[in-house]
């Protein structure tokens, strides 16, 4: 799933947290080729939440039965503002 503006990852609170207690670790106990080594391993194990693109929110609303407007603008609306889009 890919949203129609800028790509854009999130991860979660308690991801990030075991992120840093990881880098740290691999920090304190690995050479610095190792660790280096063993952080890029465990950032490309991170799995981003994803959103749905405005695409995806059309056909789910369409198969949902969810066919009123305010549904599809509704879900788009909370992606911008969660992506820190201005829109109102």
């Amino acid at each position: 799933m890919s949203n129609n503006k800028q790509s854009m990852k999130l991860y979660t609170e308690e991801q990030l947290l075991n992120t840093i207690k990881s880098i740290r670790h691999y920090d304190d106990v690995y050479d610095e080729k190792v660790a280096r080594e063993r952080i890029e391993k465990h950032l490309k194990a991170l799995q981003p939440i994803e959103l749905p693109s405005d695409e995806e929110i059309e056909n789910y609303a369409r198969q949902s039965g969810l066919v009123h407007p305010f549904v599809s603008r509704g879900a788009k609306y909370v992606i911008d503002k969660i992506q820190g889009g201005n829109n109102e």
